[in-house]
This record gives structure tokens, sequence and C-alpha cells, in this order.
């Protein structure tokens, strides 16, 4: 069987991962995988990372290890949700916090090099009924039979072959405060307060990424904007605006104050999200969209990267699997993964109009929203995308059942209802 040449524009984690999963052993169908980054060095935007679902498929790639040597709490941590100085609710999340850095070095760490071009902008995508044909700005040419646009939010790929459209701003800006020198007393819980000025809202998390040598705590601040604030990765915020607005907002803030002190660098975000699209795949089946290319998200649910990489495990998995065609796979991972990724965009929204809340909505959050936010956020942070494959069928009620009172009787308990 003739190995499908798949190329993946983009080697950021979706891309990653995908590289990773099409290069797993298998008795499926063979692939060739190339990714072609615009770079010419390794960078990444932004900072620290909250991973469930992306940890799950780290540990099934065979990178556990490597995930538990560079992430805080890997088996989960304790989020506390806070208004006007008391602590309202707190949930335990099966996730864990890492660097972005790292997380793209254990993944690149782990291919081989002779499948990554750095160096390699796109400026030309032509799609045949058979393969793609692909034109970088150095002059280098590729062709493949499939293309992964795994290229971020402004994805280049996403314009030229699904039809030009830009990303909508959300009304949310978040401002961001990062330091390797740890402001924070403890790291193994995180902190969400709530906080109301002039009629304003505001949401503050504080957090602790990465351990050891690789330890950064970070503050984020989400809050309302109604200008169109840019979403460019270098969009930095000088120190001392920062240090204003901690002083105006919130002065009594158990470790904002030490969060501006200490950061090392401030950054000054838009929030955005993509259009919804019809379809992510192209017209003629050979361009696939994935990760923030097909379903950019506000980040408030903290499910940006996971998704990235939940869509590159499914689409990995059924790529392999050479029982079914190649457009039946396409179907599948779009139906598989479209709808589950549009609600949680919308419900990314929706967490950060909770987040800013002010007056009798932030009231009523504070008395029962917060329950129906933190029933929403384990459900999302608690999917486990290496349970079951793409094509199986869900299990019925009866065998779900099961599983739970299996889970919930030990081999003791088992031992002891024979007797």
């Amino acid at each position: 069987m003739e190995p499908l040449k798949v190329a993946i524009i983009g080697a950021g984690l979706g891309g990653l991962t995908l590289a990773k999963t099409l290069l797993q052993p298998s008795t499926g169908r063979p692939v060739e995988v190339c990714i072609y980054e615009a770079w010419d060095q390794w960078k990444v935007r932004g900072g620290a990372l909250g991973l469930a679902a992306g940890a799950r498929i780290l540990r099934r790639l065979g990178l556990g290890e490597e995930l538990a040597a560079k992430a805080n709490q890997v088996d989960g941590f304790r989020l506390h949700f806070h208004a006007d100085g008391r602590e309202l609710n707190s949930l335990n999340l099966p996730a864990c916090t890492a660097m972005r850095t790292d997380l793209q070095k254990i993944l690149v760490d782990s291919l081989p090099s002779s499948c990554i071009k750095l160096g390699h902008k796109l400026k030309e995508i032509t799609e045949g009924s058979e393969e793609v044909t692909l034109e970088f700005e150095n002059g280098a040419r590729a062709s493949a039979h499939l293309v992964m646009a795994s290229d971020g939010i402004h994805s280049f790929v996403r314009q030229t072959c699904f039809g030009a459209d830009q990303p909508e701003f959300t009304g949310f800006r978040v401002l961001y405060s990062l330091s390797s020198k740890p402001f924070r007393p403890d790291p193994t819980v995180a902190h969400i307060h709530w906080k109301e000025v002039d009629g304003a809202g505001y949401g503050m998390m504080d957090m602790t990424a990465g351990q050891g040598e690789n330890r950064h705590d970070f503050m984020i601040i989400i809050m309302r904007s109604e200008e169109q604030v840019t979403d460019r990765w270098d969009s930095t915020l000088v120190k001392e605006r920062l240090q204003e607005f901690a002083e105006r907002v919130a002065p009594d803030h158990p470790v904002l104050g030490k969060a501006v002190e200490c950061s090392e660098v401030c950054f000054d975000w838009g929030i955005y999200k993509q259009p919804t699209r019809e379809s992510w795949i192209s017209p003629k089946g050979r361009v696939v969209l994935l990760g923030d290319a097909a379903h950019a998200t506000a980040p408030f649910m903290g499910q940006g990267a996971n998704m990235a990489m939940h869509d590159a495990f499914c689409l990995g998995e059924i790529l392999m699997n050479d029982q079914i065609t190649l457009q039946d796979g396409l179907k599948l991972y779009e139906t598989w993964r479209k709808p589950y990724c549009e609600a949680v965009v919308s419900k990314s929204s929706m967490v950060g109009a909770l987040h800013t809340a002010s007056g009798f909505k932030a009231a009523l959050r504070n008395k029962f929203l917060s329950l129906m936010l933190l029933r929403n956020m384990r459900a999302v942070v608690a999917t486990d995308p290496t349970v079951r494959k793409p094509w199986e069928k869900s299990p019925s009620f009866f065998q779900q059942l099961g599983r739970k009172i299996q889970g919930i009787c030990s081999p003791k308990d088992a031992k002891a209802a024979k007797v």
C-alpha cells in the first residue's frame, strides 16, 4: 500500500501531537508525515497552560514521564473561587499545569528531526483532486495527499482554501503577568477572585505552572473591553501600567501586588475567536483544519491547547485505520470533533461573561451560578480522548452503569459480595 503523505502546516501543540500520533507503531495505513513551520527557530506564544485531555494524550503517546518531570500537580489540583474577600466554593480538577515551551520541547524531542522543517513559511497552496502542492517563501516546494492546517488563529491555509474571514473580537481583554521568581505561597492550588469596581467586573486568577527550575507563577486579569485590543503574542504591557491597575482595582488582593513586583513580562491581549465554518474539510477533501485554525476560542475554560491536541489525536488515529477510507475518515473526524469544539467555544465566552459580571448578575453568579460553572468545568476537564476510538459506538446505559459499579467496588468488595 502506498503511504499516505501528510503535510502539517504549523508546529504548535496540535501539529506536533498529530505528527507524534501518526508516527506511533501501527499495523494499519502507512503514513509519511512532515511538519512545516514558518519560524526559523522555535518560538511559542504565551506562557502557562492547563492540560487535562492533553495530558492524557501525552501519556497514551508514551510521554507520561516527560510530562511528570515538567508539569505542576500532574495528578490534579484544587481551584478556589472567591468574591468580595470570601471563598464561595472550590473543586478538584484532574489536570496539570506546565509551560508551553516545555510541552513543545517534550513533543519535538520525541520526533525524528527529519520530519520537522523550520523556516518554511507557506506562500502558496494549490489543491488538486489527488494531491496538494505547497510553495514556501524560501523557494522550497512539496506535495502531499493531505494537508493539515495547524497554523493558528490567523491561519494562511484557512484564508486561502476556505475563503477569507477574520477572527471575531469577543469583547474581553486579558492582562497577563509571568514570573520565574515564586510569588505564590502554595503552588499546589489555584485561585480565582471576582471583584467589582465602579460598576465593572473583573476576574483575577493566580496559578503555578511547571516545577523546580521550570516553575513559573502567573496572574491573569480578565476584563471587558470596547477597544479591539491586538492579540499579537508580543503585545507587552509596561509594568507600571499593571501596577496602576492593581492599586486601583484590587489593592487588597493577596498576591496581585507581588505578581506585579516579580513580573518579568506582562502581556495585554485582546481575546478573539474563529467564526464558525460550515465545514473543516476543503471542497476537494485534501485540506483539513485543526486546532485554532478551526476553532480558536476564548481561554476562560482552559481548553484551547487541549482541544487542539484532542483534534490531532482523534484525526491521527482515524488516518492510521486502513479500514476507513480517507474521505470517510475526514467526515468522521469532523462529526466527532466539530460539534464538541463549537460548544466549548460558546461556553468559554459565557464563562468570560461570568468572570466579568457586575451588579445583580454578579450577585446571582456568587449565589447560584458558581455551582453551574463548577459542573461545566469538571465535565469538560474530565474528557478523556483515549477511552474510546472515534469509530467505536458509545457504550449503552447499562455498560456505563456497569463500569461505574466496577470502579466503585474494589477487588476486596467484589470477593465479599460473592461470599
